[in-house]
């Protein structure tokens, strides 16, 4: 017997489950969740922030481009109206430096909406460096509409690009900062950045003033007769008394103390992302750092490294029974 299968079928069908593994990044696990939270140290950044930087070496810097920037926008905006406007929108797709963008959203703080809209259109069709843009604006941006506006376009799920924004946000020291970048970081899918979510959502502030901070007294005040101040007068005399205090109790001082920052927007998010992604409520864990490097190394690592094995081998059909051809009869 003679056993025939097909050479091209097999090569065809290997190369059509890597297009499918390639063409489905929702599919591929970031490797900050397949590594353990480590006992002691920092945590390990999700992506490198050296991502954005512009690939161009000589391209110029934020500061190069603010003249050019507050001139672009006062020639083009302001009083101008009607088609001229529109026009005049139109050209900051010109803008195509990331280098420049900074500068050019910085002069646009006083435009009205239609001309940042338009900012962010631009920076939506920019690839992953415009993504990150918009991810920066979403974060720290001080108008609230404005923030969502730029995360209403920023790609589900967040590219490497917006990953490096959110997790550099959330190692920020301001607590507004952390908890922008905990909302973000639920918005768009950032499942990378589960990890230093654990770790951000509870801070403990260190105390920056010398001596003491507060004096705590609890007590009890005992009146009574401290001395006597003689009265003479025409054929008569008196005392008046002179009334003291008597303090007794406890005076305490407050030399030292640590203040606790319960970040409740990425808190929400590490909850939401966690009990979406790993198919259980986390809710449990609540603020207890512990309790969540324990349930991470222990429970949801293995699931995400069971998750990665079984990865790739589905995506590849199964091998078709050999073509088993009959010997020929003789004649």
């Amino acid at each position: 017997m003679r056993i025939a299968i097909t050479a091209a079928w097999i090569v065809t069908t290997v190369l059509q489950a890597a297009t499918l593994i390639q063409s489905n990044p929702s599919a591929t696990i970031p490797p900050s969740l397949l590594r353990p939270i480590p006992s002691t140290g920092g945590i390990p950044p999700a992506v490198d922030p050296a991502i954005l930087k512009p690939a161009d070496p000589t391209a110029g810097t934020p500061q190069s481009y603010e003249r050019s920037a507050k001139d672009f926008v006062r020639a083009k905006f302001g009083t101008h109206r009607g088609i001229t406007r529109t026009q005049n929108i139109a050209q900051i797709s010109q803008w195509k430096d990331p280098s420049s963008w900074q500068a050019l959203w910085d002069a646009m703080k006083d435009e009205k909406d239609d001309v940042r809209l338009a900012f962010f259109d631009h920076l939506a069709g920019q690839g992953g460096l415009g993504q990150g843009m918009l991810a920066k604006i979403a974060i720290r941006n001080e108008e609230s509409t404005m923030r969502h506006e730029a995360s209403r376009r920023i790609v589900r799920p967040a590219c490497d690009e917006v990953i490096a924004i959110i997790e550099l946000g959330l190692r920020d020291q301001r607590h507004l900062v952390v908890n922008q970048s905990g909302l973000l970081a639920g918005k768009v899918d950032a499942f990378a950045v589960i990890p230093s979510l654990i770790f951000a959502q509870v801070t403990a502030d260190e105390k920056k003033t010398k001596g003491d901070l507060a004096w705590i007294a609890i007590g009890t005040n005992t009146r009574y007769i401290a001395n006597v101040t003689a009265v003479v007068g025409d054929n008569a005399g008196a005392f008046i008394p002179v009334i003291g205090t008597l303090q007794t109790g406890v005076l305490m001082q407050v030399q030292d103390a640590m203040v606790y920052n319960y970040r409740s927007d990425a808190h929400q998010s590490l909850i939401a992302l966690t009990s979406r992604d790993f198919g259980q409520s986390t809710a449990d864990n609540g603020w207890d750092m512990k309790r969540w490097w324990t349930w991470f190394n222990t429970e949801y690592l293995p699931f995400k490294q069971s998750q990665a094995a079984s990865q790739i081998a589905p995506a590849i059909p199964p091998v078709p029974p050999a073509v088993i051809t009959p010997p020929a009869e003789k004649t």
